[in-house]
């Protein structure tokens, strides 16, 4: 019996579909242990995955070498691996300048913090004696007493526990170590893939051929296609964005004469990344190292960082995302939580365009699937098949 008929007996889809419903109850009622198992698959395919992501992203910048700046070379493999070694010799450079610039200024700022925490401290002192002595004009009365040794006891708590918890401190080095060598097997693997990038393609449309319909075939490539420019636009202009944000609030801190300049603007910029909660969580770190060195600063940091989110909302993500990906508050807030549950930063990352993916099939091709089913059955037939995706759209 051929798949496609044993497909239409009832008590197969009644099969599946208890089938289905059990596996659902399981993953539910073991939700916990679901997605401590998608972590261990993680950490154990992370390296290829990360190999992946940096071969994706080195593409474009090969591909541009590839058609401009070697395209006299007449053999294409001496052409393709010329571009493939110029982006990583780009990306490497990059890498090292951002290092060599970043590294000692976020160094220097942590030294300095730790070394002056008794200035730190007398600062955040004078801070609440002077709302205290502000309240008091406005006839409000507060226990100062009970404030200043709240904050002697939290302070005296985190330096304490940064003693007491060595062990743990360490591990944490640990697992950022593991990290970086995952990130650098990653991107060796990433370099066999750009290499090899023609050769997997090729391979990869035999055996499409050998399995599917030319049709198919056709329909599958428009649909990688509109993929890849969701991914692209998206990823590019989120980089983008967090580039201008962090840069604006440097120059603005630097106009004002604050400190840790270099440490607080990369802290904004990277936090700019994670889409909702990213620029409130790189507000408030702003705002905590502020209080400790200058608590005015602070003030003049948090009204500029919601001018400056005001902006970025209203004018310069919408210039930057000409196409909107169309996606409810709703389905992006869940899609976040639910990839930083199960994929941590880099599910948070990548969660609205998936989603916008996913978004895409639904309404394009599973919809249109269901309604001529309903219609259909007023004929009594069913089509066996759900119809291809629609004629590629303007590229976004």
């Amino acid at each position: 019996m051929k798949l496609k008929e044993l497909l239409k007996q009832k008590w197969m889809a009644y099969s599946v579909a208890t089938c289905s419903a059990v596996i659902l109850y399981t993953m539910l009622s073991r939700i916990d242990e679901f997605f401590s198992w998608i972590g261990s698959l993680w950490g154990i395919f992370s390296p290829i995955a990360i190999g992946l992501i940096f071969g994706y992203l080195m593409n474009p910048v090969s591909n541009y070498f590839e058609d401009h700046l070697f395209k006299k070379v007449r053999k294409e493999e001496s052409r393709h691996a010329c571009s493939v070694m110029m982006a990583i010799g780009c990306v490497l450079v990059l890498l090292t300048l951002l290092i060599l610039m970043v590294v000692p200024a976020i160094t220097g700022s942590i030294t300095s913090i730790v070394a002056n925490y008794d200035v730190y401290y007398k600062n955040v002192l004078n801070l609440i004696n002077n709302l205290n002595t502000w309240l008091i004009e406005q006839g409000i009365q507060i226990e100062q007493s009970q404030i200043a040794d709240s904050v002697t006891q939290y302070i005296g708590t985190f330096f304490s526990g940064l003693k007491d918890n060595l062990t743990a401190v360490m591990g944490k080095i640990g697992d950022i170590s593991s990290s970086i060598f995952n990130i650098i097997i990653g991107f060796i693997i990433a370099v066999y893939f750009m290499m090899s990038k023609k050769n997997m393609k090729k391979a990869l449309h035999r055996l499409r051929t050998a399995l599917t319909e030319e049709e198919k075939i056709e329909a599958g490539n428009k649909f990688w296609i509109r993929c890849n420019a969701i991914f692209i636009q998206y990823i590019g202009c989120s980089v983008l964005d967090a580039c201008i944000i962090g840069v604006t609030n440097a120059v603005f801190m630097a106009v004002v004469g604050m400190q840790n300049i270099t440490l607080i603007s990369l802290i904004v910029g990277i936090t700019n990344l994670l889409p909702t909660f990213g620029p409130l969580i790189g507000g408030v770190l702003g705002v905590v190292f502020l209080l400790l060195t200058e608590p005015i600063h602070a003030l003049y940091f948090v009204i500029f960082t919601v001018i400056l989110q005001v902006m970025d909302g209203y004018v310069i993500k919408p210039k930057l995302f000409s196409n909107s990906l169309g996606l409810s508050p709703v389905l992006t807030l869940v899609s976040i939580i639910l990839g930083g549950k199960m994929f941590g930063i880099l599910g948070i990352l990548l969660a609205i365009p998936v989603v916008a993916v996913a978004d895409m099939l639904y309404q394009e091709k599973l919809l249109p699937w269901l309604h001529q089913r309903k219609e259909a059955k007023k004929h009594q037939h069913v089509p066996e098949e759900i119809p291809e995706l629609e004629k590629e759209e303007e590229t976004l």
